[in-house]
């Protein structure tokens, strides 16, 4: 989709920028030998998303399913109404990489965990992934909808609970601030001790059936800025009290909670927005959790402008936020 492509151009405009200005203050800076960029301890990488394998996708979705929608066959009128676009090979892509995205930056995130295993307390880092797409969290085991064919936080939290169980023995928490319920996410892990469901949501934007999360709050239209950053505060410091219960959180960043998207109907601001994600970010630094970033929705009325500033602001200020954390 065009939208991911300029947010990403953005971002790494914005990042390469911030990036030469800092290296004006000492520490200066070195290339790795993979070309990834590292200064005073912040490194970043941009990498081209994978696709989602079968066996990935089938820990979590029903292979019927999966099948069906990777062939193009037997799909109903009725299913690819729900989906929202038309079937058709560039979108089997899309959706695989849709998932392979956001499970790659967790587990790149897992495998630098490993490698820092040995180190002292005081020396290891904090550390954000994030996928400049993705937040598919309306897709169920055996069907999707809302623009969601495959849902990639759950399959990125099943394969990582999997495949990393010595770095992630407690749990996962999932904190979705989208406009949206989050509903495939809730009922693809309820009753799942692993992981915990958080869903922050406009209660009139509800346009299918609404599941029950682990934790849902249920916010009225045009709640206005202070309530909203109020109430995820509140949640946040909750959360903070019980971090035996999760070793790593996936952050569903929607920016369709902006006045100026289309489906929306909470109207915050744009610095509303970007102080809800320092929250989080915040929220992460505190309770020495390793943060993974994907993109959920926003929808234009209009004008795309305020929609890709606010998803583009998500990353930067991700970034911003690490390097002024040292």
């Amino acid at each position: 989709m065009p939208k991911y492509r300029q947010v990403r151009e953005r971002l790494q405009h914005r990042i390469h920028q911030t990036f030469e200005q800092q290296q004006k203050t000492p520490p200066h800076t070195n290339t790795a030998n993979n070309g990834e960029k590292i200064g005073s301890g912040v490194s970043y990488e941009f990498i081209v998303s994978p696709l989602a394998t079968v066996e990935e996708l089938q820990s979590t979705h029903c292979p019927s399913y999966i099948d069906r929608y990777l062939k193009g066959k037997d799909l109903t009128p009725q299913e690819i109404r729900n989906v929202g676009f038309p079937w058709s090979p560039e979108q089997v892509d899309r959706s695989l990489s849709s998932v392979g995205g956001t499970l790659a930056a967790a587990c790149s995130i897992c495998d630098r965990i490993r490698q820092q295993q040995g180190l002292q307390q005081q020396q290891q880092q904090i550390m954000f992934a994030a996928h400049i797409a993705g937040g598919t969290h309306h897709s169920f085991y055996d069907y999707g909808e809302g623009f969601s064919v495959f849902n990639d936080i759950a399959v990125s939290a099943n394969v990582i609970l999997k495949r990393y169980a010595d770095i992630i023995p407690n749990g996962i928490l999932i904190i979705d601030l989208d406009v949206h319920q989050g509903n495939g996410s809730a009922k693809l892990f309820q009753n799942n001790p692993k992981v915990y469901t958080f869903s922050m949501h406009c209660a009139q934007n509800i346009f299918s059936k609404e599941e029950k999360s682990d934790l849902d709050v249920a916010l009225p239209p045009e709640c206005g800025d202070q309530a909203y950053l109020s109430t995820l505060s509140h949640w946040l410091g909750v959360f903070s009290k019980h971090t035996e219960k999760f070793d790593f959180i996936f952050f569903q960043a929607g920016v369709d909670v902006i006045k100026e998207d289309r489906l929306g109907k909470l109207s915050l601001s744009a610095g509303a927005v970007q102080k809800r994600n320092k929250l989080v970010f915040e929220f992460a630094r505190r309770t020495k959790r390793p943060l993974c970033i994907s993109m959920g929705g926003g929808y234009p009325k209009k004008d795309w402008e305020p929609i890709l500033e606010a998803h583009t602001n998500v990353y930067h200020d991700a970034y911003k936020f690490l390097w002024n954390s040292l």
